[in-house]
């Protein structure tokens, strides 16, 4: 069988056992729904209702996911092999992804994670700043689009605040930026194709 490719009609908490769809063609029960880099196995369909049995199957993390998520369905036939020493499809000490396909607050995940940017015109994020206790945490943001996206950060991503509280991204698929939490503030790691001000 062919994998099935389709994105979510709602946002999903990280709980949420019925997985709404913009289009339920190929989902079958028994079949594997991956959204963003969370696995699934699909329990029932109801129009494009997707029922799952439980969250974070395969060795990947139960997360949150935006509206307009990447979703792909099929058998775990189709998944890729493993390769030797690897037990699940997503190692889960590894880095989560989640999509950012509409404007607003960027939810600050428990671990390391890609935020794929994939909304068709300018997505304007906001970001608030960490906890202490998140200390270490990394976020990677990369967008998917040709769009000048924009993330805002109000105490600055340099400290400075107005100087640089803005990130923006050149219009192009592949500009990104790896921020890290320390001391309850967010700090830069690396800018690619993206300017700050």
């Amino acid at each position: 069988m062919a994998l099935t490719r389709t994105t979510i009609a709602a946002a999903v908490s990280a709980d949420a056992l019925i997985i709404p769809v913009t289009s339920a063609s190929g989902f079958a029960a028994g079949n594997f729904l991956r959204v963003d880099n969370e696995f699934m196995q699909v329990v029932s369909i109801s129009g494009a209702n997707i029922s799952v049995r439980s969250r974070g199957d395969f060795g990947s993390a139960a997360l949150a996911h935006n509206i307009l998520a990447p979703a792909t369905t099929g058998l775990a036939s189709d998944l890729p092999n493993f390769a030797d020493g690897e037990v699940a499809q997503v190692d889960p000490s590894g880095q989560a992804m989640v999509t950012a396909s509409v404007d607003g607050a960027l939810s600050i995940p428990n671990q390391d994670t890609l935020i794929l940017v994939q909304k068709a015109g300018v997505c304007a994020m906001t970001l608030a700043s960490p906890t202490t206790a998140q200390d270490g945490l990394e976020l990677t943001i990369l967008s998917a689009t040709a769009n000048a996206h924009t993330v805002t950060y109000t105490p600055g991503f340099f400290g400075d605040t107005t100087s640089s509280d803005v990130a923006t991204f050149a219009a192009k698929v592949g500009a990104s930026m790896t921020i890290k939490a320390q001391g309850g503030k967010w700090g830069v790691v690396a800018l690619a194709n993206v300017t700050l001000g």
